[in-house]
């Protein structure tokens, strides 16, 4: 991932051709509503209930809540979650699968996604790694958000998140861990708030830095389980990539995000529909990034939070794009006051700057040390193969993406 980070980020800027009109969804065939299915699952108490006072929103270390997620009760994390897991299971019966398109898996050789055979210029299933396609041929699927509305707005965000080091041997390691970045947007960046994509192998991890993250007031959306090619898999295991990350997100943060974001950016109408059933809308980003006209607003992908490397570039290009842009949020630039299915959360928008506020709570304090349970030994027992594959195969797919 800090190949991606390296290869697109130089040029800074995303496209300006002017964007068509977005096509309307046909609601009457499939009505979006809240994933049922999470409906008893209840974040810790001391979680904020919606969007924060400024004035609360402070630096600091990360508190010493002992909060900590039963990992034995979740997958394997940085793997494939099994289909047959019960609670996947529920959720299967629960979507209606026969208006997912009957696009099939596809195929991955040597990390890279096989586009020779598939007729790109039809484009059947708005399959975005061949075609760059982001309007649903499913009538029932939004448009993907992929740009802001406005001239010199720049939606900020952030993939990979929450970071923390894997395999630490030295004090040094763990120097770029959350907070270090959430620290830095708010002493030297004027409390710059941004939308992070997290991926739930990491927030079942280091859960307390994901709520610190919403408690800062930035928006959180899922970025699946495991970092996979979402158009690789089969119906069931994109349902179970997606599950997974709802639920942790749901249960370490109190928060329903009804925004995701497909690793890659490989999406086709089969993965876009069964995120859209479970309640959530796709969002990428404006590709061709050597254009410096800024004829709409920008969302760029270029930014993670999943590296020591990717932090510090962060940290220096975060003030020259503020003296250049207007920075924000990606639901703010397109005026999206409501990126949760929780009501009582309510983001500042453009248009309404000024949402309701939420106190924050202090977590209780506890004198649990990370690494000092068979939790902790369970997760750090992840191969680093499954790093490394997810690092490869993102240096291949934009590549692939330079190349079309």
């Amino acid at each position: 991932m800090v190949f991606s980070y390296l290869i697109i980020a130089l040029p800074l800027v995303a496209a300006a051709a002017t964007p068509s009109a977005p096509v309307t969804p046909d609601t009457t065939e499939f009505t979006q509503t809240s994933p049922a299915w999470l409906s008893h699952i209840k974040g810790p108490s001391y979680i904020p209930k919606g969007y924060p006072f400024e004035e609360e929103i402070k630096s600091g270390p990360l508190p010493k809540t002992g909060f900590k997620l039963n990992l034995k009760s979740y997958p394997a994390p940085n793997k494939q979650p099994p289909i047959n897991h019960p609670e996947v299971q529920a959720v299967l019966k629960q979507l209606d699968l026969t208006k997912v398109g009957t696009a099939p898996p596809r195929i991955v050789k040597d990390w890279v996604l096989d586009i020779t055979q598939y007729p790109a210029q039809q484009d059947p299933d708005c399959w975005w790694s061949a075609s760059l396609c982001k309007k649903p041929k499913i009538s029932y699927i939004p448009e993907d958000i992929s740009f802001c509305p406005n001239k010199g707005d720049w939606g900020l965000n952030y993939d990979d998140g929450p970071y923390k080091f894997w395999y630490p041997t030295t004090e040094q390691d763990k120097e770029f861990d959350q907070p270090r970045f959430y620290n830095f947007l708010v002493d030297h960046a004027n409390k710059q708030k941004a939308t992070l994509f997290f991926v739930g192998s990491n927030v079942i991890k280091f859960p307390v830095a994901a709520q610190r993250a919403l408690s800062d007031g930035h928006t959180i959306c899922s970025h699946t389980w495991s970092h996979p090619q979402m158009t690789s898999l089969t119906n069931e295991e994109i349902v179970a990539q997606l599950y997974w990350t709802q639920k942790a997100i749901k249960e370490s943060l109190g928060i329903t995000p009804k925004c995701w974001r497909p690793p890659y950016g490989d999406v086709d109408d089969r993965v876009r529909a069964i995120a859209w059933q479970m309640g959530m809308r796709t969002i990428l980003w404006d590709q061709d990034s050597n254009d410096w006209n800024l004829g709409k607003g920008h969302l760029k992908p270029e930014q993670h939070e999943n590296s020591n490397a990717t932090i510090l570039i962060s940290e220096k290009w975060l003030p020259e794009l503020q003296k250049s842009f207007n920075v924000m949020p990606i639901h703010k630039c397109i005026n999206d006051a409501h990126p949760y299915w929780e009501e009582s959360w309510v983001y500042p928008t453009l248009d309404s700057p000024n949402p309701p506020r939420f106190h924050k709570e202090d977590p209780p304090l506890s004198n649990y040390i990370d690494g000092d349970d068979e939790d902790d030994k369970l997760y750090s027992g992840t191969t680093r193969t499954a790093i490394y594959s997810s690092l490869s195969a993102l240096l291949f797919m934009y590549v692939i993406i330079g190349l079309l």
